[in-house]
């Protein structure tokens, strides 16, 4: 069976360890991974490595020009290397991450037929509302994803809100339910202490887009509510965004910069080393009209580095955390409040926690489950 993989998301390398696993463990399956030449984000602009990278005995993976780069529904390949890719790889199923709308996957299917190649197709979508945009914008995602879900033989949803979007839109054919990534349980592991000494220095945390949804500015003043009977403890932001400049000022006018700081972000390759630092992360997202949390992968990068979780009971978050940590209402500062206290001050709970939580990554979020649950469903695909 012979697989290509297109996503922007493997741009980054520490990304592809999921393919790598998944050729490792399915030596009769090839798989080819596509990823542009550049990729800019709000956190960071991604520049790929020129030619074919070999990752594994069955596994390779290269980056092609694109035009409109760092729009995800956009963004198309530059023809003639697509065509080029596919006809000389001729795939038996073509899997794109980037939507049902995403008009690359447009791109992909009308290749395939002009081609004459006979591949199932298979699109990723973590899309978990439906989202405001204009009229001329609302009739062309819906002509893209019309044409595009006619053509997919299945689907893979991040979530399940995801997959019931889907189904009311009528797509009756197979869906998995299942994140794009897992995690690296060697690279995100706990901190090694040999001597078990306790830390005098304690570090509430949280790791992502420095945004008003992403709920930055309940933390800060929960935080800020509760310092004075925590002496030990400090409060960490690592990341940026639009409300980045205004979180330092609320900080800084209330004299809290002595115990609340803000880090730039860090490359996705050393996050880990990051959370090792970490007593407790914390993710109080909150839904709005235009956005829901789709999943939160922080989450499962923290729990298996062992690291106690708290998180809103906004979009995915819950169903990610479940009862490996806690959950406060969203938007609900008191609640938050009674969160953190329970585990700044319950050292046993934390453990506890982080120990149920280091489980859960593993036994439900590790690479190699993602892997082999996404070739099994290729399987499924291409037996339909």
């Amino acid at each position: 069976m012979k697989v290509l993989v297109i996503s922007h998301t493997y741009i980054s390398p520490i990304n592809r360890d999921k393919w790598k696993l998944c050729a490792y463990r399915h030596p009769t399956v090839t798989i080819l991974v596509v990823y542009p030449q550049k990729w800019p984000s709000s956190l960071f602009s991604h520049q790929a490595s020129p030619g074919i990278e070999q990752i594994a005995p069955n596994c390779s993976c290269t980056a092609l020009d694109t035009r409109g780069a760092g729009n995800e529904l956009l963004y198309v390949y530059k023809s003639h290397q697509l065509r080029t890719i596919l006809k000389k790889f001729r795939p038996d199923i073509v899997h794109v991450e980037q939507g049902a709308g995403a008009l690359c996957y447009f791109q992909v299917n009308l290749f395939l037929r002009i081609l004459k190649i006979k591949a199932r197709s298979v699109f990723f979508t973590w899309i978990n509302l439906k989202p405001q945009l204009s009229l001329k914008n609302r009739l062309y995602l819906k002509f893209i994803e019309k044409i595009n879900m006619h053509h997919a033989d299945g689907a893979i949803t991040g979530n399940k809100d995801a997959q019931t979007l889907l189904q009311k839109k009528g797509f009756n054919k197979p869906i998995l339910v299942l994140p794009q990534l897992g995690v690296n349980p060697e690279v995100f592991k706990p901190e090694d202490h040999h001597n078990n000494t306790p830390r005098s220095q304690k570090y509430v945390g949280y790791i992502g887009r420095l945004t008003e949804e992403k709920g930055v500015f309940y933390l800060a003043r929960a935080f800020m509510k509760i310092a004075a009977n925590f002496p030990q403890w400090k409060l960490t932001f690592i990341g940026k965004g639009a409300a980045e400049n205004r979180l330092h000022s609320f900080i800084a006018n209330r004299q809290m910069l002595n115990r609340i700081e803000l880090c730039n972000p860090v490359p996705h390759e050393t996050i880990a080393q990051y959370l090792r630092k970490l007593d407790i992360l914390v993710l109080p997202s909150y839904d709005t009209p235009q956005w829901r949390e789709q999943f939160g992968h922080i989450l499962i990068e923290a729990m298996s580095s062992g690291v106690a979780v708290i998180g809103s009971n906004a979009g995915q978050i819950p169903h990610v955390i479940k009862d490996s940590g806690l959950i406060f209402m969203q938007r609900n500062e008191a609640d938050l409040i009674e969160k953190l206290q329970s585990l700044m001050q319950d050292e046993e709970l934390r453990k506890k926690l982080a120990a149920h939580g280091r489980i859960r990554a593993h036994a439900e979020y590790s690479h190699e489950v993602i892997a082999d649950k996404t070739y099994e469903f290729w399987h499924t695909i291409s037996n339909a």
